[in-house]
C-alpha cells in the first residue's frame, strides 16, 4: 500500500494521517499503521458490536442526577480491574451496590450494554467526573483477539455517544476534551484517585501486541469511527 501526496509525489520516510489514523510511509513508500493494534483492528476488518439497551429502572433519576450543563460534556473510559469476571457479573454486581458507584455502560469483546440513562449522570468518577461525562467500564479479557476486539467496542461506542450528544473529539488535554480516562478525570478534577484504564492497557498492549497503548492512539480510532457517522 503506498500514498501519494497532493503534488502526486510518493511519500517516503515520514510520518503522516489519513482518515484520522497515523501511518509510517518507509524509504520504498510502503505503508504501515503506527499503532500495532489499530493496524490489527483495520487490517482484519474488524466489526463492532452492537449496543444493546437493558436499562435498570432501579438506578436513581431524580433531579440531582442532571449533569450540570443539562448535558454531558465528553466521555470517561473506564476498567473495572477485576481479573476473573464477566460483563453480566459486573453489571449484577452494579446493581446490588449502585449506592456506591455506577456506570452508563459497560463494553467487552462481543458486546457493548447500556444499563443506565446516558441523559442523566451515573456515579463512576467523583463529583467533578459525574457532573460532566458519560461512562463506560470495560471487563477485563484475555487474548491479543479479545482485547483488540473490546478496544475497538469501546472506540465505536465512544465515537457513538460523541455523535448522539453533538460533541467534537478531542483527547483531555490540560483539562480540556471530550475523551476522558479515569486517570485523567483524577489528575484534573476532585473526589477520586484512580489510574484507570492505564495499567491495563500498558499490560495487554505490551503483552499481546508488544506495543502500547493510550489515550492518544484510541483517540485515533474512534476519530476513525466518529466520522463515519
Amino acid at each position: 500500500m503506498y500514498y501519494f501526496g497532493g503534488d502526486g509525489a510518493l511519500l517516503k520516510n515520514t510520518k503522516f494521517k489519513y482518515n484520522y489514523i497515523d501511518f509510517y510511509a518507509n524509504n520504498a513508500g510502503e505503508l504501515s499503521l503506527e499503532n500495532k493494534i489499530n493496524a490489527y483492528i483495520i487490517s482484519t476488518g474488524k466489526v463492532h458490536a452492537n449496543i444493546e439497551t437493558q436499562i435498570w429502572q432501579g438506578y436513581p433519576t431524580d433531579s440531582s442526577m442532571e449533569y450540570r450543563y443539562g448535558k454531558p460534556e465528553g466521555v470517561v473510559v473506564h476498567e473495572t480491574a477485576n481479573y476473573n469476571d464477566s460483563i453480566s457479573g459486573e453489571i449484577n454486581y452494579a446493581m446490588n451496590h449502585y449506592n456506591s458507584a455506577f456506570v452508563h455502560s459497560y463494553v467487552d469483546d462481543s458486546r457493548i450494554i447500556n444499563v443506565a440513562n446516558t441523559d442523566l449522570k451515573c456515579w463512576g468518577s467523583g463529583g467533578g467526573g459525574n457532573a460532566r461525562f458519560v461512562q463506560f467500564e470495560q471487563v477485563e479479557v484475555h487474548s491479543a483477539d479479545s482485547f483488540a476486539s473490546e478496544v475497538n467496542n469501546a472506540a465505536y461506542y465512544t465515537a457513538y455517544l460523541l455523535n448522539k450528544y453533538g460533541l467534537g473529539v478531542q483527547t483531555e488535554q490540560n483539562g480540556s476534551g471530550t475523551i476522558w480516562s479515569h486517570h485523567n478525570v483524577s489528575q484534573n478534577l476532585v473526589d477520586t484517585d484512580h489510574t484507570d484504564p492505564d495499567g491495563y492497557w500498558t499490560t495487554n498492549a505490551n503483552s499481546f501486541f508488544g506495543t502500547g497503548y493510550n489515550m492518544a492512539t484510541f483517540t485515533e480510532l474512534v476519530e476513525y469511527y466518529y466520522v463515519q457517522f
